[in-house]
Order: structure tokens, then sequence, then C-alpha cells
């Protein structure tokens, strides 16, 4: 508290202390271009109890215009956002699923999907984004394994994928001709949260549509039937292996992995794949050309085959025909392995000649 009658001693020195602090800070006044009054902050030295407080503590000392006070940062602090029901916030899905496809099975189907994205899903997504793949080129004991570890999440996710439909719906046929627009509508609410698994998704549709269109005979049907199923311990992700180390979108020239014939009728693939995405996939579709008696190859687009591949290992642990030379350094989708490959012997079968 400030005495009611001033010391005559303090009220002397009190100009002069008033004068000394305002012209150390006159040239603070402008801030920004913009004249700013003087803010008096009361002195905050403490005092030992029981002793007399000097006069000049209780002054009020002049000050240049401070923006924060006691503190580095500003007493605003953004609310975390909370994640809702991704189909029940989304006007134009629901306006146009109204109109097109009203079922009410699809409806109770998307809006359970909406609440399990909003409270499990999205932190699984996160989760594989702060533990993205790594890989274990050797064991313990010096034997080279090429063993890609991914999170927890990225498994889950995989089996949530086969339990939700996420590919079999398109093939289901349940609602006709919109059983896509069902399926596309439930990948377009997971895909924000899905910490980048659409992209096996993707590959692994492409996949069975490659196979269905085809024709699904032996030994891919097999295949076709794991990648369509519902049944987590069934269900398998495919790959698509077409990048060669030039890189670029024209395989027809690109392509050097060649295709060994054996003699029961399947082959052995040999070349280097530069971007394999989803390397940690079941199964792939990949490019190769078929080598003659002589080791010739057709040049360009007439000489290439697609090839169905298997991803498996051996008694010794080791991937068949494959070897792992590095994951891609990328930046954007880190959560999804995509590796370099040299097939050495990878066992393959022909699909489209």
């Amino acid at each position: 508290m400030i005495r009611e009658q001033a010391d005559p001693k303090a009220m002397a020195a009190s100009p002069a202390i008033l004068s000394r602090l305002a012209a150390g800070s006159s040239c603070c006044r402008l801030w920004c271009g913009v004249t700013r009054p003087l803010v008096h902050i009361r002195s905050a030295r403490a005092t030992e109890p029981g002793a007399r407080k000097r006069d000049e503590e209780h002054l009020w000392e002049a000050a240049a215009y401070l923006p924060f006070s006691r503190a580095s940062m500003g007493s605003f602090f953004q609310d975390q956002p909370v994640l809702k029901n991704p189909f029940l916030e989304d006007a134009l899905l629901r306006g146009y699923l109204k109109r097109h496809l009203p079922q009410e099975a699809v409806w109770s189907d998307l809006n359970a999907f909406g609440e399990r994205v909003a409270k499990e899903i999205d932190i699984w997504g996160r989760e594989c984004e702060l533990n993205p793949p790594r890989l274990v080129h050797f064991d313990p004991w010096g034997q080279r394994v090429d063993h890609i570890v991914t999170s927890a999440a990225w498994k889950r996710l995989k089996d949530l994928s086969a339990q939700e439909g996420l590919v079999a719906i398109g093939y289901e046929k349940s609602f006709g001709e919109w059983s896509r627009v069902y399926q596309m509508s439930k990948l377009y609410i997971f895909s924000p949260s899905s910490g980048l698994y659409t992209c096996p998704l993707a590959m692994t549709d492409g996949a069975a549509k490659v196979i269905q269109s085809t024709g699904v005979s032996l030994p891919v049907e097999k295949a076709y039937g794991h990648l369509t199923s519902r049944q987590p311990e069934r269900f398998w992700t495919s790959g698509q292996w077409m990048t060669e180390r030039q890189g670029g979108s024209d395989v027809g020239t690109g392509t050097e992995t060649v295709a060994v014939p054996q003699t029961d009728g399947s082959y052995k693939l040999h070349g280097f794949k530069w971007f394999t995405s989803a390397t940690d996939a079941d199964m792939t579709l990949t490019l190769a050309r078929v080598q003659d008696r002589s080791g010739s190859t057709t040049p360009g687009s007439r000489g290439l085959s697609l090839f169905y591949a298997e991803v498996s290992r051996g008694e010794d642990g080791r991937l068949q025909g494959i070897e792992v030379q590095r994951l891609k350094d990328k930046l954007g989708t880190r959560q999804m392995p995509t590796a370099e490959l040299l097939l050495d012997g990878l066992p393959a079968y022909r699909g489209v000649p």
C-alpha cells in the first residue's frame, strides 16, 4: 500500500527518479509506428519480513509498452482438434448416397465405421506416422534375413481392412452396380486416418481386378481368394512391382527384368525393381521379359509379360529369390514400406502373355 502522506525526502527524489527512467525508455514509446502510453509497473522486489521497504520501492516504475508480461508467450492456446464421425460430418456424401444408395444396411455400416474411424483408427494412423517401417538386414548370428519391421498399428490396419471388407465389398456385389460406390465411400472416410494403408489396399484391389479380368485359374485362384477375403488370417495384400532403376512410366522400353522358363511351367525372375510399393505384401504382380532358349528377349512392349509371384521365406528364414537393398527415404509416405529389390530367381507364374 502507498502511504497517504509521503516522506518529504521521497517526494523530492521522485521527479528525479522518474525523469531518469522516462529518459532511458523514451525511444521505446513508439511500437510498430503507433504511439503507446507508458505502462506503469509496480516494483516486485521482495523484502525480508519485518524490514522497512525503501521509499523507492513504493514508486511506480515507468517502462515502455510491453506486449507480454512475465512470460515469453501469450495467453492464447489453441484447443486440440477433435475428430468426429466423418460419415455424419459429410453432408455431401450423405446427400449423394441418400439419392442413389439409401439402403439401411449401407447407412448403418458407414455410420458404425465412421465411429470406429474417429475413436480407434485415427490413433492407429498416427502411430504409423510416428513408427515408420525399418529394415533388418541380418539376424544376430549374421545370417541375412531382410526383414521389414512394421508397427503394430500397421498390422492392425491390415486386419481391420479384412474385417470391414475394404476390398471384399467390391467383389461381393451385394448391392449390384452400386457395390463399388459403397466400397469407395467407405475408403473415402477411412483414407485421412488410415496411416496410408489405402495404398496397399489400392494395389490389392487392382491385383484382384486384374486376376478377375484375365480369368481366375490356377495358380492365381488361391491368390484371388486371399485378396478378397474378410477373414484377417486369410487376407493378403498385393504389391505391384513395375519400376526399373531408370524409373519412368515407359515400361515398354524400360523393363530389364527377365523371366527364365522352368521345366514345370513356372519361371524364375532376375532383375532389379527400383521402386516397389507395399514391399511387405504377401504377393505381387510384376513385369518381365521371357528369355528364349538362346537367352534372347523381345524388345519393346511386345516382349513384356505380367507375372504373379508370392513373397515367401524358406526354411532358413530368408526371402526366396528376393534381396531387399534398402527402404526408400521418402517424404509424405513414410508410413508404408517402399523398397529397392533385387530379384534373384524369384519363383513366378506367367499371367498375361
